[in-house]
């Protein structure tokens, strides 16, 4: 008998656009069916709700379940160093811990947590580690209005950063030889307003933290630079930002001030696990700069590349596979959150 096939849409609501994956899965094998964007004004709710009817209806996706997340500085993340206990315990437990990290009032959060057991030699101690989430009830009632007033119900609400390790997951579970093998991997997702960095040990997130600089810091240091304003900037950076001297000139001090924060939180991390990040991975529309790419390398020391998951899966035909790769590196969040549907 054939295998069934389930297919889940990653429905990725960012500041400036929004962006939808949809993935099959048949047995082992992953299977990109459609995808989409819509760009839309920052800070406009309704025009969201409206980018999400309008993507989720045209785009020719045929699966009913969305999977969505949320981020910014309402969604807290950390890790915590806990007396061993059962699951129960901790989940009775945990809300009691976050308040010592949460800088607004519990009761105002949902807070989640899980055991985080990659690592043997914790499983030997009398302490565990343990990631914890808590995100504010408002943002989630934020984002659930903007999803109902498209018609749409999620299956579940994720965390941006999360999701980018969840596609790498899948990407090394169908083709190996196409995503990285280190250990340790840094993956920075450059958006228009914040920038996030997830490092991950064997596939376990270990480290989590945004940035306050991102896309829109590169197009105000070429407005500035080139004298433009802020429209024909970002134009500019749109389609010279690989190949125009005059924009990487201009955006130089900006990827500069990026990239010594993004090493400040691998000098962290190195420092508190005593293990080499092996590679940084981009995504983001920040990562679409090629100078981005150069600049990083040269400050982390590190080997950088542009992530591309979908390199890694079947791809439907008639889907367009010039528009595929020019946006991949805008899609990883979506792709990751799509990535669940694998659990079934």
């Amino acid at each position: 008998m054939l295998a069934r096939t389930k297919s889940v849409v990653g429905l990725d609501i960012g500041s400036s656009a929004v962006k939808a994956v949809e993935l099959a899965f048949s047995g082992d094998e992953v299977e990109l069916t459609g995808f989409g964007q819509v760009e839309v004004p920052p800070d406009n709710p309704a025009a969201k709700s409206q980018a999400v009817k309008d993507l989720l209806s045209s785009g020719g996706f045929r699966s009913k379940r969305i999977v969505t997340s949320v981020s910014g500085k309402e969604v807290v993340v950390r890790y915590l160093n806990m007396a061993r206990m059962s699951q129960e315990e901790l989940k009775n437990t945990i809300s009691f811990e976050a308040e010592k990290y949460v800088p607004f009032p519990i009761e105002e959060c949902v807070v989640d947590c899980q055991k985080l057991e990659g690592e043997e030699e914790t499983k030997k101690g009398s302490n565990m580690p343990v990631l914890m989430v808590a995100v504010k009830r408002s943002q989630i009632a934020d984002h659930l209005k903007i999803l109902s007033d498209a018609g749409v119900v999620p299956e579940a609400i994720d965390v941006d950063s999360f999701a980018i390790a969840n596609v790498m997951d899948l990407c090394r579970g169908t083709n190996a030889a196409s995503s990285p093998d280190e250990a340790v991997l840094a993956f920075v997702d450059i958006g228009l307003t914040k920038t996030s960095v997830n490092i991950t040990d064997r596939g376990t997130t270990l480290f989590t933290r945004e940035i306050t600089m991102a896309g829109q810091d590169f197009t105000s240091a070429i407005a500035r630079g080139l004298n433009l304003g802020a429209d024909e900037a970002e134009t500019r950076k749109r389609r010279e930002g690989s190949e125009s001297q005059e924009v990487r000139t201009a955006v130089f001090s900006a990827l500069e001030d990026l990239g010594n924060e993004i090493q400040l939180s691998l000098d962290y991390f190195q420092n508190q696990h005593q293990k080499p990040v092996g590679r940084v991975i981009l995504s983001g529309g920040g990562a679409r700069l090629a100078a981005a790419q150069e600049a990083f390398e040269r400050i982390f020391e590190k080997s950088v590349t542009v992530f591309n998951p979908f390199a890694s899966f079947r791809v439907s035909e008639g889907i367009d596979q010039d528009l595929l790769a020019c946006t991949a590196p805008q899609l990883v969040v979506a792709a990751g959150l799509a990535a669940r549907g694998q659990r079934g």
